[in-house]
C-alpha cells in the first residue's frame, strides 16, 4: 500500500519518507525531492537513486521501483545490473578497432604460438576493415557494411578476402558473448555472406606472370651483378625500384635527383597517368652512376648504336639467354617484390601499394589516404636493397 499522495509531495518539509515496498523520497531544505529505491541483498542493504521529484513523477518513480524489485526477486543486484547497462552501452559507442583490439589483446592473442600471427591478424583489419566499419559506431554496423569491405579484394585477393572474413566473423561473435552487439553475426558465411559473395573456393585464379620466388632473389640479383651488360644494369634498376619495363627502358638522367636520392617519372610514362616519386637505394645510385660516366645520351639505358633508349624487349631476351633454365618474365619481379613485402608483415598494405605505383582500387581507400607514404615507402625500398644484397 503506497503511503504518499501527489499533493504531499508538493508541501512536505525537508526530511525522508517512505512510500512503501522499499521506495522513498528525501525532501531537501528547497523543497526538491530525490527519489531512492532500498533493498537488500546477499545480505547486505544497498539503495539507489531513482531520479528526482517532479521531474521522476510519482507514478514514474514506483515504476522504477517495481522494476528494481523484480530484479532482486531474480537475485540481480540492481546496482550492478545498471553499472553492466552502461558498460554496455560505452561498448556499443566504440568504434569497431576497439572492439578488434581488445578481442585480440585479451583473447585471441593467447591462443597464438606464432609470434606474426598477432601482427597479421592487425595488418589486414588496420588496412582493410578499421577505414570503413570506423565510420559508425559498432553496434550500427551491418551486412552491407561487411561486404563494402570485402567486396573490393573478393575476386583479386581472394585468400586475403577468406581469412579477412573468418577474423571478422570471429570478432563480431566475441561481441555477441560479451553482449557489446545484439543483431546477427553480419560477417557470418553461413548466415549473410553465402547469399552475396561467390564461393572463395570456386572463384578462377588469375594467371601470374612467371616470377622467382623471394627466397631466390638475391642469389638471381648476385648473377646479375657479374654480368656488365646495359640490358643486366637496366633489370638491375628495374628489380631495385620495382618498377615496369617501359618505365625503366625511357628513364632520363634529368629524373634523377642524386642529392635527394628520389626518382620522379612523369605522369606521361606512368601507366596511371600521375607523377611517381620512387626513393633510391645507394645500390640503385650506383648504378646511375655507372651509366653517367659510359655516355652522355639522354636515356639512362641507351642503345649506343641508335642512341635512342634500349628496345621493350630487351631485357626479357637478356633473360632468355643468359638464365634459359628459368621460366620467368620481367614483370614478374614485381610479383616477387610485392609477395616479399606481403609476407614480410612489417609494412602497411598501402606502402606497398604505392611502391608498385599501384591506384588504390575504390574511392572509400582514397578518401582514407591522401599521403603518398614516401617516408614508409623509402623503408621498404631500403629493406629490399638488403634482402637483394643479402645484407642483415
Amino acid at each position: 500500500m503506497h503511503k504518499l499522495k501527489y499533493k504531499q509531495l508538493l508541501t512536505l518539509p525537508k526530511g525522508k519518507y517512505h512510500d512503501g515496498k522499499g521506495l522513498y523520497i528525501s525532501i531537501s531544505s528547497q523543497g526538491r525531492g530525490k527519489w531512492s529505491y532500498r533493498y537488500r541483498i546477499n545480505n547486505k542493504s544497498r539503495e539507489m537513486g531513482l531520479g528526482t521529484f517532479p521531474e521522476v513523477s510519482i507514478v514514474d518513480a514506483r515504476q522504477k521501483a517495481e522494476d528494481k524489485r523484480r530484479l532482486v526477486f531474480q537475485k540481480t543486484d540492481p546496482i550492478d545490473e545498471k553499472k553492466r547497462e552502461e558498460i554496455l552501452r560505452n561498448q556499443q559507442n566504440k568504434k569497431f578497432s576497439h572492439i578488434a583490439d581488445t578481442y585480440i589483446t585479451h583473447k585471441k592473442k593467447k591462443e597464438w604460438t606464432n609470434p606474426k600471427s598477432e601482427q597479421q591478424w592487425r595488418n589486414t583489419i588496420a588496412t582493410y576493415a578499421s577505414p570503413i566499419l570506423d565510420k559508425k559506431p559498432f553496434f550500427d554496423i551491418n551486412n552491407e557494411d561487411i561486404v563494402e569491405v570485402l567486396l573490393p579484394i573478393w575476386n583479386n585477393k581472394t585468400e586475403t578476402g577468406r581469412r579477412l572474413q573468418q577474423r571478422l566473423s570471429r570478432i563480431f561473435s566475441f561481441a555477441k558473448v560479451m553482449k557489446w552487439y545484439k543483431k546477427d553475426n553480419p560477417a557470418s558465411w553461413e548466415s549473410h555472406l553465402i547469399h552475396v559473395l561467390p564461393n572463395p573456393w570456386k572463384i578462377q585464379k588469375v594467371k601470374n606472370f612467371a616470377s622467382l620466388n623471394h627466397h631466390e632473389i638475391s642469389e638471381f640479383y648476385r648473377k646479375l651483378c657479374q654480368l656488365e651488360i646495359i640490358s643486366s644494369y637496366a633489370l638491375r634498376l628495374l628489380i631495385l625500384t620495382a618498377t615496369r619495363t617501359k618505365e625503366i627502358i625511357e628513364a632520363e638522367f634529368d629524373e634523377f635527383n642524386m642529392k635527394t636520392k628520389i626518382w620522379t617519372i612523369p605522369a606521361e610514362k606512368m601507366k596511371v597517368r600521375k607523377e611517381h616519386k620512387i626513393p633510391l637505394s645507394n645500390e640503385a645510385i650506383s648504378i646511375i652512376d655507372l651509366m653517367r660516366k659510359k655516355h652522355n645520351h639522354a636515356f639512362v639505358f641507351t642503345n649506343t648504336s641508335t642512341g635512342n633508349h634500349i628496345s621493350n624487349g630487351a631485357m626479357l631476351v637478356f633473360i632468355k639467354k643468359q638464365f634459359p633454365n628459368l621460366k620467368i618474365t620481367v614483370h614478374g619481379f614485381r610479383a616477387t617484390f610485392r609477395d616479399w613485402a606481403e609476407e614480410t608483415n612489417k609494412y602497411q598494405h598501402h606502402a606497398i601499394e604505392f611502391c608498385l605505383a599501384h591506384q588504390l582500387p575504390n574511392k572509400v581507400e582514397k578518401a582514407y589516404l591522401r599521403s603518398d607514404l614516401f617516408e614508409q615507402r623509402k623503408i621498404i625500398m631500403g629493406d629490399w636493397e638488403k634482402i637483394l644484397l643479402k645484407q642483415n
